[in-house]
């Protein structure tokens, strides 16, 4: 085979040092905006709504812990999202603004009330009554109302009846020192049964609970969730 002529050949020159810093930069940028960002990185709260195909990574970290960030951080906010997916929005607010007062002043977790009114009462319906008398939204017997100091004893009002709820099980909570025995107690479930699935209802409330711990800890971003479960300060 003959060699080409050294006429069609031309030495290869090194391309110049501002050509490769262009490639460098023009692919940084293209991985850039390649690459998928995290919803909650820079997503204000204010109409972010949270979704079923989102999942909070495990966390070694107290769960607690991060809930308690959520709620010091965002307030009602991020409850209040979970709730409109149950009722209006302004049942909504009303509700979750009333559940983390309560939380606040009684030492029990937001999750945790929610869970119970969740069980109670999964339609958000002020004014429900059960066949038993209970009423509104954690179906509190009439016989509790006015026994706490709460601003007033309707229990169809939305934060007389939270009010309540949330103290008689505080009460139980504080007499038995275990959330199970709290619950059987609330639900009425202690020497007789109040219903064919008595003994279940602790149970379903802590899967409530749970569910909600889990979706508002999706309001703090994920680089952060991640640094406050490991105690590491993030860094920008």
């Amino acid at each position: 085979m003959p060699r080409p002529s050294s006429a069609f050949i031309r030495p290869l020159r090194t391309p110049s040092r501002p050509f490769l810093t262009f490639l460098a930069a023009a692919g940084f940028t293209a991985a850039l905006l390649l690459t998928p960002t995290a919803d909650l990185d820079s997503a204000p709260l204010v109409g972010l709504l949270v979704t079923d195909r989102t999942t909070v990574p495990a966390i070694p970290a107290d769960s607690a812990t991060l809930e308690r960030e959520v709620v010091n951080r965002y307030d009602h906010l991020p409850l209040a999202q979970i709730f409109r997916r149950r009722a209006e929005p302004e049942i909504a607010n009303r509700v979750a603004r009333a559940i983390v007062k309560e939380a606040r002043q009684l030492q029990i977790p937001p999750s945790l009330l929610a869970g119970v009114l969740i069980t109670e009462n999964s339609r958000l319906e002020p004014e429900t009554v059960s066949h038993k008398g209970a009423v509104g939204l954690m179906q509190v017997m009439r016989f509790h109302a006015g026994v706490f100091d709460c601003d007033s004893d309707d229990l169809l009002q939305v934060e007389a009846n939270i009010c309540h709820g949330a103290r008689v099980f505080a009460g139980y909570l504080k007499r038995t020192k275990d959330v199970r025995s709290a619950l059987l107690r609330y639900n009425g479930c202690v020497r007789g049964r109040a219903t064919p699935s008595c003994r279940r209802y602790p149970t379903k409330v802590l899967r409530e609970a749970a569910n909600v711990r889990q979706q508002l800890l999706h309001y703090l971003p994920p680089r952060e969730l991640k640094a406050l479960s490991t105690g590491v300060t993030p860094t920008s």
